[in-house]
């Protein structure tokens, strides 16, 4: 597999200002992400600003490594949040080769690609670029495991 360079980052959630200068819609997901007030999100998708920042606020599942698919966005960064407990997350370059459907509504498309398993611990984040940086989310060996997540999209 193609090393992982500039694709991803994986931080704990007290340095998230320093990605702010990423771009203005950055900044305002970093002031966010900054307060640590998650207890009054409402469940599901809250938008911060219109379509350019949007926070869901997730009960998720985990899943084994092989029924995750790795997918990629075009539009959106993704920054991953977990609450509740650690998440391993697969992460790869974005191989237009490998390249599935893309449904351009939800920004998403799924892809077959090898990936590399990283924890992202409570209290930290992993952000993926858009275009570059296919990600598995939400594994875990302990299977059909319910954890608390944010997933904020940012606009590029």
């Amino acid at each position: 597999m193609e090393e992982l360079k500039n694709v991803y980052v994986i931080d704990r959630l007290e340095n998230i200002g320093r990605y702010a200068a990423l771009n203005a819609n950055f900044a305002t997901a970093a002031a966010f992400l900054a307060k640590g007030d998650f207890a009054s999100l409402k469940p599901g998708r809250n938008a911060l600003d219109g379509e350019n920042v949007i926070v869901n606020n997730v009960e998720t599942t985990y899943a084994p490594p092989e029924e995750r698919a790795p997918e990629v966005h075009r539009v959106y960064f993704d920054i991953h949040v977990p609450l509740s407990d650690d998440e391993t997350i697969g992460l790869a370059p974005f191989d237009s080769q490998a390249a599935g459907l893309f449904n351009v509504e939800e920004d998403c498309g799924f892809y077959d690609q090898a990936v590399k398993w990283f924890v992202v611990p409570k209290g930290s984040f992993c952000i993926t670029w858009p275009r570059t940086c296919a990600h598995a989310p939400a594994v875990t060996t302990d299977v059909r495991k319910k954890a608390h997540k944010l997933i904020v999209k940012v606009r590029a």
